[in-house]
C-alpha cells in the first residue's frame, strides 16, 4: 500500500530528475526519528522590544569556536518560525519555501519509514544517542545561518542535551518555561502511538496544556484596544467532545450519541510524558456509507471542573479561563454561536480530524487518524498522523 506522502515524494523525484539534479542522502546509522516545532510566540511591545525574537536555527552537535560561536553542526534546522496551527500528516515535497514551520519541513533529509502502518515521513532520521542541542535566535532574512556574521549567531535561546533511543519516535519543541522570567526549554516527548494496538475504525486524540508556568495567573485578560481575552484556560480543565454533521453555513446537526461526551482532564504540565489517547468512531454517523463520512466536524470543549457544556447560556457568561470551545472542520453558525467557539482550527476542511482523500476507486475515501491537540499560551495546535492507504485508481 502507498500513501499520499509517497506520491508527493515520487513527484518530487521525477521533477528533480527532469532538471538533471540529484540529491544523495547519507545513510543514518542506528537512527532515531525526530520532528521539531518552534512553539515560541512573542508579541512585540515596549516591554520586550529588545528581546531576541523567536525566529530560530536548531543545531544538533554544534562545533563552536573559541568564543562559543557555532561554526558547523551535525544537523541543522534553519529558518524555524513559529509552528503552523495544523501540522499536517504528510510533508509537502514540492514546497520550496525557505522559512520553515517545523523540522524537517522541506529540508532534504532521510525521512523516517512507515512504522507499524503509520506514515512517519514528516519525521527525520537522525543518529540515536546523546546530543547537544542549541536553538539560536537569528535574523529574519534569507541568509543561511552559517553565512551570517558571527555577531548574528550568538543569541542562544536554549542549550541542552537530549538522549535519543534507536528507532524511537520523538516530538521536540521549544517552549517558554516561565511566563514571568521568559526562560525557554526544550521539550522532548517519546511518542507511543507506533507501539499501541489502535483500531483503524476509530479516530484517536490526546490533549496537552504545555503553557508556561504562571501564564494563566499573570498574562493579561485584556489586550491592547480593550479587547477581552476569551482564549485563556486554567491549569486544570475537563474535556468534552461533540461530533456534528455539516448541513450548510447556517446549520450543523449533532450526530446521535456523540454530543457532550466527556474524555478526561488535562492539567498544565511540561513533563514530556504521553497522555492517554481518547477515541471516537470513524463512522459515527450511521447514515454514512462507510467509505466517506460526509462533511463532518468535531467540537472540543474545555471547562473548569464542575461545569458541563450542555448549557449554552452559561457558557457565554463564564469568567475568563473557565471555558474554551475549539472546532476542527467546518461547523454551521448555529453550533458556532451556541457553543461559543473561540478557536477554529485548520485540518481537513471536509471532515476535520478524519482524512478524506482519493484512494483506490473512491473519491474521496475517509481514514482514521491519530492526533495530538496542544494548548500553548492561548494558541491551539494540532498534529495529525495518518495511516498508509492505497493510491487512487483512475
Amino acid at each position: 500500500m502507498y500513501n499520499r506522502s509517497f506520491i508527493f515524494l515520487l513527484l518530487a523525484t521525477v521533477l528533480a530528475g527532469a532538471g538533471c539534479r540529484k540529491t544523495d542522502f547519507a545513510e543514518v546509522s542506528s537512527p532515531a526519528y525526530l520532528r521539531v516545532f518552534n512553539s515560541l510566540r512573542y508579541s512585540a511591545s515596549l516591554d520586550n522590544k529588545d528581546a531576541p525574537q523567536p525566529f530560530l536555527t536548531m543545531l544538533i552537535d554544534p562545533q563552536l569556536d573559541a568564543n562559543g560561536i557555532a561554526e558547523s553542526a551535525a544537523v541543522t534546522g534553519d529558518f524555524l518560525e513559529t509552528r503552523d496551527q495544523w501540522a499536517r500528516p504528510y510533508p509537502d515535497a514540492a514546497n520550496t519555501t525557505l522559512y520553515q514551520k517545523e523540522y524537517p519541513g522541506t529540508a532534504k533529509v532521510v525521512a523516517a519509514p512507515i512504522l507499524n502502518g503509520y506514515d512517519l515521513s514528516s519525521w527525520a532520521q537522525v543518529p540515536s544517542g546523546k546530543h547537544r542541542v542549541l536553538f539560536i535566535s537569528r535574523p529574519q532574512n534569507t541568509t543561511p545561518f552559517f553565512s551570517l556574521d558571527k555577531n548574528q549567531r550568538g543569541e542562544v535561546m536554549v542549550d541542552t542535551t537530549i538522549d535519543l533511543q534507536e528507532r524511537e519516535v520523538y516530538t521536540m519543541q521549544v517552549l517558554e518555561q516561565d511566563y514571568q522570567t521568559k526562560k525557554n526549554i526544550v521539550y522532548l516527548r517519546n511518542e507511543t502511538f507506533v507501539k499501541q494496538s489502535l483500531s483503524d475504525s476509530l479516530v484517536y486524540v490526546n490533549f496537552y496544556n504545555l503553557s508556561s508556568n504562571g501564564f494563566y495567573q499573570y498574562s493579561p485578560n485584556v489586550l491592547p484596544g480593550n479587547v477581552l481575552v476569551r482564549d485563556k484556560i486554567q491549569d486544570t480543565m475537563n474535556v468534552f467532545y461533540s461530533l456534528y454533521k455539516y448541513v450548510n453555513a447556517s446549520t450543523s446537526t449533532a450526530i446521535k450519541g456523540s454530543e457532550y461526551v466527556p474524555v478526561g482532564t488535562i492539567t498544565r504540565s511540561q513533563e514530556p510524558v504521553v497522555n492517554p489517547y481518547r477515541s471516537f468512531p470513524l463512522f459515527a454517523d450511521t447514515a454514512a456509507d462507510r467509505i466517506y463520512t460526509g462533511n463532518v466536524a468535531q467540537l472540543f470543549q474545555l471547562l473548569k471542573p464542575g461545569f458541563t457544556p450542555n448549557n449554552s447560556g452559561l457558557l457565554l457568561s463564564l469568567p475568563v479561563g473557565y471555558y474554551l470551545g475549539v472546532s476542527v472542520g467546518t461547523l454551521g453558525n448555529n453550533v458556532d454561536a451556541a457553543a461559543n467557539v473561540m478557536v477554529k482550527t485548520s485540518a481537513d476542511v471536509r471532515s476535520g480530524l478524519i482524512i478524506s482523500e482519493r484512494s483506490g476507486i473512491y473519491n474521496p475515501r475517509s481514514f482514521a487518524t491519530v492526533n495530538t491537540i496542544e494548548y500553548i499560551n492561548r494558541k491551539v495546535y494540532i498534529t495529525t498522523i495518518q495511516r498508509r492507504f492505497d493510491p487512487p485508481v483512475y
